[in-house]
């Protein structure tokens, strides 16, 4: 069932990034911010019922405004905008944080994918992605929807799988990356290179030796 969201926030995401979650270590992105995950499963099929029902399902998010009654918050300030020069553009997220936990459905995207344009702008919605945290999937197998297989995001707890139902991929529809898309604009944060911001360490200011009483 939907409960409350069982990350808090993205905070949890965001100390994984950090390296201080027990999923495991998490991977060094690089200076150019192609941090955000392998390219993915990128070949399959949507049926045209499913691609109708979707479409109508979303349709709303298109003016950013309805997303956001609907409960999607920008995540611009928090993982930045999404990119890898060698694979396309993907943008910036809107997420439902009431939508982070185990339940997989198609019409109800946890994220809305929009498309920047040159001034940072939203030129528009372009994908729909489906999240898990992976502390709250349990099975042996990655989550499926559409056919399709989930993957793990590279640096973040969390299942991920998008659908480029909005704007047509060369990469294929459930690609992570996409060539139509611009890349994130200049003096827009981008996510791998200048966000998330590394979550300060405690440890020297709470072992026994930093305590004036050494106890």
């Amino acid at each position: 069932m939907r409960a409350g969201p069982l990350l808090s926030g993205l905070a949890a995401a965001l100390m994984l990034f950090a390296g201080c979650s027990a999923a495991g270590p998490a991977s060094t992105p690089s200076a150019s911010g192609t941090g955000h995950h392998p390219s993915g499963p990128a070949t399959g099929e949507l049926p045209a019922t499913d691609r109708a029902g979707v479409l109508r399902a979303t349709a709303g998010a298109q003016d950013v405004s309805i997303a956001r009654a609907k409960g999607y918050e920008s995540s611009l300030t928090t993982l930045g905008c999404f990119q890898d020069p060698q694979q396309g553009g993907m943008g910036l997220h809107y997420i439902n944080q009431k939508l982070l936990d185990d339940r997989v459905d198609g019409l109800n995207p946890e994220a809305m994918v929009y498309e920047l344009d040159a001034r940072g702008k939203i030129a528009g919605l372009v994908a729909l992605e489906y999240i898990v945290p992976i502390d709250a999937w349990h099975a042996t197998e990655p989550p499926t929807l559409f056919g399709m297989q989930y993957h793990r995001h590279s640096t973040l707890p969390l299942w991920v799988l998008h659908l480029w139902i909005w704007k047509d991929n060369a990469n294929g529809l459930f690609a992570d990356f996409n060539p139509a898309v611009r890349l994130c604009p200049d003096g827009v944060p981008v996510f791998g290179r200048d966000l998330p911001k590394p979550q300060p360490s405690t440890s020297a200011s709470s072992s026994p030796s930093a305590s004036p009483s050494g106890r």
